[in-house]
């Protein structure tokens, strides 16, 4: 008889418990009343449960999607602001606080939230957005302290490492413009001129000729083959080049362009002129021996031999 009673009693207390857990928890509450489309119902319960404390990122979230789709603007920024000021170290939040102020179009805050996010976590996707805003409000100081910033974390693009080497150049910094613009010529696309002429005047009034020439010598190839895809009229890159390395040292770029023109070339039989360069003849073969119908006394580009022959 008291065992009879006592699995009475058992079963009775597991039928309760099985109920209570089949009971939905409040997640799950609000989690039905959204998937069955009763935003409303389901917007009562989120407010209760974040006023009780409940701040997890699910329930903000949700809290916050469910305001907007009220248009409840100010509630919904109050709860994306109280989320990223909760999780002050957390980056994805001001990411979601600065994405809420930019479809509200605040700006302001927006930029605010971004320069936090980027002091939180630089990243290029974040400098980029700032860029732009810094561009459009004319605030050039900034978007400056922003391009040194990347530069100097080794993060920034070829185009804004062009242009913060223009930048510093024009202002008469041009330590600060050689960096910008050597990092520019690391990673850009070696066709690419504008930058890199600029870099060259800037070697030079550095006092590294050496350097500037060098490195305009490596660019003629490339800016040759840049000039053979456009018919530009004017002077062409290439020439433009070669004339500004002989305005520096004449006997120098003689010598780096002829160079860097027979590696560029194919290999020559034995025993034929090159056809690519060729420098004056030794005074031991005679000071008034002709040179080759072929040479080059004056080293030039291909591109202005054969339009000087077309001439």
């Amino acid at each position: 008889m008291f065992r009879h009673i006592a699995l009475v009693i058992c079963l009775t207390a597991a039928a309760l418990a099985a109920g209570v857990a089949m009971v939905p928890g409040e997640r799950e509450q609000w989690t039905m009343l959204v998937r069955d489309g009763r935003n409303k119902e389901a917007l009562k319960t989120l407010q209760g449960l974040y006023r009780a404390g409940h701040r997890e990122i699910d329930t903000v979230v949700n809290l916050y999607k469910l305001y907007m789709s009220f248009a409840e603007i100010e509630a919904a920024t109050r709860v994306m602001a109280d989320f990223a000021a909760d999780h002050p170290e957390n980056p994805e939040a001001l990411a979601m606080l600065a994405k809420h102020y930019a479809d509200i179009e605040d700006k302001p805050n927006k930029v605010a939230t971004l320069e936090r996010l980027f002091e939180l976590s630089p990243s290029p996707a974040t400098a980029r957005e700032l860029l732009a805003q810094y561009r459009l409000d004319g605030a050039f100081d900034r978007e400056e302290k922003l391009l040194r910033t990347l530069l100097a974390k080794d993060i920034i693009t070829a185009n804004d490492a062009e242009r913060l080497g223009l930048m510093l150049a024009a202002q008469g910094d041009l330590y600060g413009a050689r960096e910008a613009l050597v990092r520019f010529d690391e990673i850009a696309n070696p066709e690419r001129s504008l930058g890199r002429f600029v870099l060259f005047d800037v070697l030079v009034q550095t006092g590294d000729r050496t350097t500037a020439l060098a490195k305009a010598a490596s660019w003629i190839g490339y800016f040759r083959k840049a000039s053979s895809h456009h018919n530009a009229e004017g002077e062409t890159p290439t020439a433009r080049l070669v004339r500004m390395m002989m305005a520096v040292d004449e006997a120098a770029a003689e010598r780096l362009i002829c160079q860097a023109q027979r590696e560029e070339a194919p290999l020559v039989t034995p025993g034929v002129p090159d056809r690519i360069c060729a420098l004056n003849a030794p005074a031991a073969e005679g000071a008034s021996q002709a040179p080759p119908a072929n040479a080059v006394t004056r080293v030039e580009p291909a591109e202005e031999i054969t339009r000087r022959r077309r001439r």
